[in-house]
């Protein structure tokens, strides 16, 4: 999940070496990747400044809004919920604006994420089913598998079994159609958590 905050200017650090079929947002954003798979938050969100601060003198909207996207995402891993809501939800304009519904549907899902960690349950679903819609409509099958394991996901946070394997279930059938076999263990994984807790 992601999230994006305004961030005050600091000093930039040396950028790593761009390969010629990579730009050098593209080598720090891979940076950043490898930073947060390590868990070193702190580092990684002071890449993805350095990441803003290119595309914000590029005045390229678009790599602004999916920066702040992945600086939500630092921001979610460390329940920061409120200042990765905020991020997104930027973010989210931006891509409205822009016309780019595939970015839109991740932010949409990520925001839904955030709202309901901050007990916005119904807000939460509403985005959910807005990104889901979204993915339906681009014929995003993997999009739509991993939205509809969110939702169910939601229903069994809210002790709603019935809904939560219905869901899931929808969300393994769509995920074999996109050939997504890891997802279709993680979602599998959620239904048998859902099957332990009624035991």
């Amino acid at each position: 999940m992601v999230s994006e905050a305004e961030t005050e200017h600091e000093e930039l650090q040396v950028f790593p070496a761009a390969s010629d079929e990579e730009t050098q947002s593209e080598a720090l954003t891979r940076t950043a990747r490898e930073q947060m798979a390590r868990r070193d938050w702190d580092a990684a969100l002071k890449t993805y400044h350095q990441i803003l601060t290119l595309h914000q003198r590029d005045e390229n909207l678009v790599g602004i809004a999916k920066v702040k996207n992945d600086m939500a995402s630092v921001y979610l891993a460390q329940q920061e919920w409120q200042t990765a809501l905020d991020l997104l939800e930027s973010s989210r304009k931006i891509f409205a604006e822009a016309g780019d519904s595939e970015q839109q549907a991740v932010a949409l899902n990520n925001i839904a994420a955030a709202q309901y960690e901050l007990g916005a349950t119904d807000q939460s679903l509403e985005n959910y089913e807005a990104a889901l819609a979204m993915r339906r409509e681009m014929e995003d099958t993997l999009g739509e598998a991993k939205t509809l394991r969110n939702i169910g996901v939601l229903f069994a946070k809210q002790g709603n079994a019935m809904k939560a394997k219905l869901y899931l279930n929808k969300a393994i059938t769509v995920a074999r159609d996109a050939r997504a076999p890891q997802l279709v263990k993680t979602i599998r994984k959620s239904l048998s958590q859902i099957s332990q807790r009624r035991r």
